[in-house]
């Protein structure tokens, strides 16, 4: 049993932050949470770019006046601080591990990747002078290793209340296995359609050319390799001596502040 204690004009919850931080993680936890209060839970289908959600939030939820419809809209674009009717959730992570992340999701070169996570730096500084009760950070490493109590965090931020059951119910439904599993199933779906020459629903991949495309999930989000087998600090494993000292140099004073 959920108890509502939410401010009803709020109807928008945003995860703003930098690719390959945990946003796809804590935008389906905040969707769950929603979804056992009954809330009719918006936009039903998982739209795949910044721009869709934007355009969502402009022409649905600022009009929106049943308080039954609450909107979670995911983006890698920096919120102003004083978005209408909005909560915004943002996420850090060791720059390390998301530059070794950003590096094999998006299969491209150090310095690439390097650039990719230097952006932390920039959300960071701009969303730690927002207000705490519109903007909330959520550390990475607790979303992998201490998932119920974020769970409860994000419920309690959001304004809502769950049990423990309940938070335990949705940690496990989203956990690296369970998401994995239902990235396989979906990437052995998109090959047999392509193999047999069947039509695709373009809601369904995200597609960049012949030979480099990808499922997607239209009710989570979820993509072909969005989760990975590394841990947090494996970036120790991935990188050269030179490529570790660029990023101990870039990232110092970040990494010293957040005992990284």
């Amino acid at each position: 049993m959920i108890m509502i204690k939410i401010i009803m004009n709020i109807n928008s919850f945003w995860i703003s932050s930098t690719p390959r931080t945990g946003s796809m993680w804590l935008y389906n936890i905040t969707r769950e949470i929603l979804k056992l209060s009954k809330i009719n839970v918006l936009p039903i289908k998982i739209p795949k770019s910044d721009r869709n959600f934007l355009e969502i939030f402009k022409k649905q939820s600022l009009i929106d006046q049943n308080n039954s419809n609450k909107y979670v809209f995911k983006i890698h674009q920096i919120l102003k601080p004083n978005l209408p009717r909005s909560k915004i959730l943002t996420t850090i992570r060791d720059p390390r591990d998301i530059c070794i992340s950003f590096k094999e999701f998006m299969k491209t070169d150090f310095d690439t990747a390097l650039r990719a996570a230097k952006i932390l730096l920039k959300y960071e500084k701009i969303y730690k002078t927002y207000n705490k009760e519109y903007l909330r950070f959520f550390r990475y490493e607790n979303i992998e290793n201490r998932s119920i109590e974020t769970i409860f965090e994000i419920a309690n931020f959001i304004g809502y209340e769950i049990n423990y059951k309940d938070a335990e119910e949705i940690s496990l439904k989203y956990n690296k296995k369970k998401v994995k599993n239902l990235i396989k199933k979906n990437d052995k779906n998109l090959l047999s359609k392509i193999k047999n020459k069947e039509e695709i629903d373009k809601s369904s991949i995200v597609y960049f050319s012949k030979d480099n495309y990808r499922s997607f999930d239209t009710n989570t989000g979820f993509q072909t390799n969005h989760i990975s087998n590394r841990n947090s600090g494996d970036w120790k494993k991935s990188f050269s001596s030179k490529e570790i000292e660029i990023l101990n140099f870039e990232f110092g004073d970040f990494i010293s502040e957040y005992k990284f």
